[in-house]
């Protein structure tokens, strides 16, 4: 079996790096290659064979299509794989154009919001032949909103993560410092791209109660900002209300692992997150989690037993979930130890690879 793994987004985000990891770790099971934009970020990541393709336009680019059909030809391509949903209709075309006729498999990463029962929907998904979702929510609103008539086979893949050790009391004590030199604080990581849906306004608002009611709650903001304007409009908040010392725009952190272990807990306010994969990273590494109730959260955190989830865009909510860990911080343990043991179980790298590998081998096979 030779799969071609397929991503032409120029970023490097969640689903870009998820891209190059999924590169990476077919190698020892299968024949892969990927096929990436020529502006692609990932190509220092990638270590299979790569292939630069270009396209230019975005509904029915045929010219790269049928570019693509002669990549999949020359390969002797079985599988596409794809992640990028602006590909779907460049891989459609390839797949009819192309003499082999792969199997077209999908992994979706995003939120799938409505009914897909136009004439250019319906086209794309007949000719796709399994979708993997990532969440069991997500899995109901695909079989929901696509048209059974057309709706491909649809299976559950949790995203997961390589385990690590934890790291050393010294390592965490090094880090923490940075940030509460007099360890006074309460440490609260929001780890992600800083954009407007990921809730730092929400947290933001939780600050300023904290403040009023003199708890020393501090947050780490960790990610780069999808636009600048954005950004600066959110530093501009927080400034005018006076918690500039309360609330650090770290960047971009090379190991965001031993942050987390240095917070106190680590939060994810999006509005409606489809997965959340930094809960898990802060889960392996014993931090507790608080995330909103929405999207796939309740999936990963179970309320009360493996951490906390809030209403989501309830800043008085999430408030609350704060200041029970704060105030119980034995409680806060206990839900960690829990979680480790979830990631574990349920959301181990290896677990999410196997399943992968045997549902591309059984599509291969018809």
């Amino acid at each position: 079996m030779k799969v071609l793994e397929l991503c032409l987004s120029p970023n490097k985000g969640g689903l870009e790096l998820y891209f190059a990891d999924i590169c990476n770790a077919l190698m020892p099971y299968t024949q892969v290659f990927s096929v990436i934009s020529p502006n692609s970020k990932l190509k220092s990541l990638i270590h299979c064979d790569s292939i630069e393709l270009d396209k230019k336009v975005h509904y029915f680019p045929w010219l790269a299509a049928k570019k693509l059909a002669n990549i999949i030809d020359k390969q002797g391509v079985d599988v596409i794989h794809l992640h990028w949903n602006k590909d779907l209709t460049l891989a459609v075309l390839a797949k009819l154009f192309s003499k082999r006729k792969p199997k077209l498999v999908v992994t979706r990463h995003m939120k799938f919001p409505a009914m897909k029962d136009g004439v250019l929907h319906r086209f794309l998904y007949q000719h796709i032949d399994h979708i993997m979702a990532i969440t069991q929510t997500m899995a109901f609103d695909l079989k929901r909103f696509i048209p059974e008539d057309v709706r491909p086979n649809i299976s559950v893949n949790y995203l997961g993560i390589d385990s690590v050790s934890p790291f050393s009391d010294k390592e965490v004590s090094q880090t923490r410092a940075l940030y509460d030199a007099e360890n006074k604080h309460f440490l609260i990581a929001l780890v992600g791209r800083i954009d407007a849906d990921k809730g730092h306004d929400l947290l933001l608002e939780v600050l300023a109660m904290a403040k009023a009611n003199g708890l020393p709650f501090k947050v780490l903001v960790v990610g780069h900002a999808m636009q600048e304007s954005y950004l600066q409009g959110l530093k501009a908040r927080v400034k005018a209300q006076g918690l500039q010392d309360d609330m650090l725009f770290l960047g971009f952190v090379d190991e965001p692992r031993c942050l987390m272990q240095a917070c106190d807990v680590l939060v994810l306010a999006t509005i409606e997150e489809t997965f959340g994969l930094v809960l898990i990273e802060a889960m392996s590494v014993g931090t507790p989690v608080v995330g909103s109730n929405r999207g796939g959260v309740p999936e990963i955190i179970d309320d009360q037993q493996t951490g906390l989830l809030f209403e989501s865009c309830d800043s008085q909510s999430l408030f609350n979930a704060l200041e029970t860990l704060y105030l119980n911080p034995e409680q806060a343990k206990v839900y960690a130890s829990q979680a480790f043991i979830k990631v574990q179980e349920k959301f181990a790298a290896h677990t999410h690879i196997q399943t992968l590998v045997n549902t591309l081998k059984e599509v291969a096979h018809g």
